[in-house]
């Protein structure tokens, strides 16, 4: 809108006409509004990445204590999590208490390619020591073709290298998580036998969002400039913001084709600004310089 009501007033009062007639050429302008973009999609990242992620740490704090006038309780204890690991893997865990680095009642369960049982493991307590789940009081059942064998131990080292709030289940918000944040939290999703997909395509929009504000600019400069009279200013005006809501559109349905596995995570994020990039020269082309 800026940038239509901007140039539109140029081009009202004759001024862009005044600008050629001088020997400037129009590229001069439209290179000024694409470094324009390029800012404002730089200074959005930066904002993202350094100033969202600390300030949003207050955020649940101040609206249960000064908003909803309640004490705003970290949640360490939880119960009943099933969670995959890789390599064929499932632990189940009656309570976890991610303060004192403890979960109760244990069952890993190891599964073959066609999805057979291998191997069971119950215990009464697992311990988190040296970045690995330390089970205590169990049994180990490993089953074969025809028969199983069970062992018995007092404590006995999982292999599970997962972290115990990273084994709990809490709301994540993207917005809250800089770059370094988003993806080791991919990583661990990753690590837990997780699907990725959205959260890689939520890294890629990142990057692509910069140039966001230049695809915007490509596709609003030759609209706002483009006419003469009244008339087809306001036609410009609504073709441009037609064509910006059908980007945002575009935008909306890649991702949701990223999602569902059918684009992959870069060309979800950063289909639309191709095709709407290319669309932008042209019509730059188009303009008369």
């Amino acid at each position: 809108l800026a940038l239509l009501f901007c140039l539109g007033d140029l081009s009202k009062n004759n001024e862009i006409t005044t600008i050629k007639a001088a020997g400037i050429n129009i590229l001069r302008i439209i290179t000024l509004f694409l470094i324009m973009g390029f800012v404002i999609g730089t200074c959005g990242f930066a904002v993202k990445e350094f100033i969202v992620p600390k300030t949003s740490l207050y955020n649940k704090t101040i609206e249960k204590e000064k908003i909803q006038k309640e004490e705003a309780n970290i949640k360490t204890e939880f119960s009943d999590l099933i969670i995959p690991v890789l390599n064929n893997t499932r632990v189940t865990i009656d309570s976890l208490n991610t303060e004192e680095n403890v979960m109760k009642n244990i069952t890993i369960e190891k599964y073959s390619e066609k999805f057979k049982i291998e191997q069971l493991v119950l215990a009464e307590i697992g311990v988190w020591e040296n970045d690995s789940w330390l089970l205590k009081n169990g049994v180990i059942r490993n089953f074969n073709a025809d028969f199983w064998n069970e062992t018995r131990f007092e404590e006995y080292n999982s292999n599970i290298h997962i972290k115990p709030e990273d084994m709990a289940t809490q709301d994540i918000s993207y917005n809250s998580m800089n770059m370094h944040a988003l993806k080791e939290y991919i990583n661990q999703r990753r690590a837990l036998g997780q699907t990725t997909v959205r959260e890689r395509i939520i890294l890629n929009m990142r990057f692509a969002e910069v140039f966001t504000y230049i695809v915007v600019m490509m596709i609003g400069v030759p609209f706002a400039i483009g006419f003469e009279n009244r008339l087809n200013k306001i036609l410009s005006f609504t073709l441009a913001m037609a064509v910006t809501f059908i980007y945002w559109g575009t935008q909306a349905i890649t991702k949701s084709l990223g999602e569902n596995f059918i684009l992959s995570p870069f060309i979800a994020a950063w289909l639309p600004n191709l095709i709407f990039s290319a669309i932008g020269v042209y019509l730059l082309i188009k303009v008369k310089k």
